[in-house]
């Protein structure tokens, strides 16, 4: 019983793996262009902190998809109207023309809550545009371009192991302010410990009952 309790417990967590893969972004200098590699259709989670100025992403396509974009923000007092432009890079005079634009007050975004993260968003509504091949760029801003902000692109979910996870449960909940302390409040963190607190009680009255046995 004593060997075997880890095992279960690893085979009920790692059960749970998550379509989730936040990357944390930062440009090497202000007004740098991110670029988004990979499926673009493919869901991407950026976790990004404007700093006085507008961050940038750009993502290129072969083939024509349906393209999906929003963001979210903390859910606080201090919640922000981040703003999303989307432009297409002409092809021949290297200009750029707009495709959609999100700008959408404070009091219109839904609130979103996220037990795996163990947090409480704000999330503005989708663009869904249907794009054909070439280069796209998708501008972030809030009038003052203060604020944390996580960009989610495409929609199609990629899977990422149980412990990877963590690590990633993390650098969100610190990308928004969190202290680690937060990370109890993830359904990754406390669904396991209720696991293991459950067979640790089966465990200490299997072995109460086989001293009381053994005595008797």
């Amino acid at each position: 019983m004593k060997k075997t309790l880890p095992f279960f417990v690893f085979l009920l967590t790692a059960s749970t793996a998550l379509a989730y893969n936040p990357l944390v972004i930062q440009p090497p200098q202000p007004y740098d262009i991110l670029p988004i590699e990979g499926d673009p259709y493919v869901e991407h989670q950026f976790l990004g902190t404007l700093e006085d100025y507008p961050e940038m992403f750009e993502l290129s396509t072969d083939v024509s998809i349906d393209l999906k974009i929003k963001v979210r923000q903390k859910n606080s007092s201090d919640a922000v109207p981040f703003g999303l432009i989307m432009v297409r890079k002409n092809e021949n005079d290297g200009g750029v023309s707009e495709v959609a634009r999100l700008n959408q007050p404070i009091s219109e975004w839904k609130k979103v809550s996220d037990a795996v993260l163990g947090m409480s968003f704000l999330e503005s509504d989708s663009i869904e545009k249907n794009v054909s091949p070439g280069t796209y760029r998708i501008e972030v801003s809030t009038p003052d371009n203060k604020g944390a902000y996580m960009l989610m692109v495409g929609e199609e979910p990629q899977s990422s192991g149980f412990f990877k996870t963590i690590g990633q449960i993390y650098s969100t909940q610190k990308s928004f302010g969190y202290t680690p302390f937060h990370m109890l409040l993830s359904s990754y963190i406390f669904y396991p410990l209720g696991i293991l607190l459950v067979l640790y009680g089966i465990y200490r009255t299997w072995r109460y009952r086989k001293e009381i046995i053994h005595v008797s």
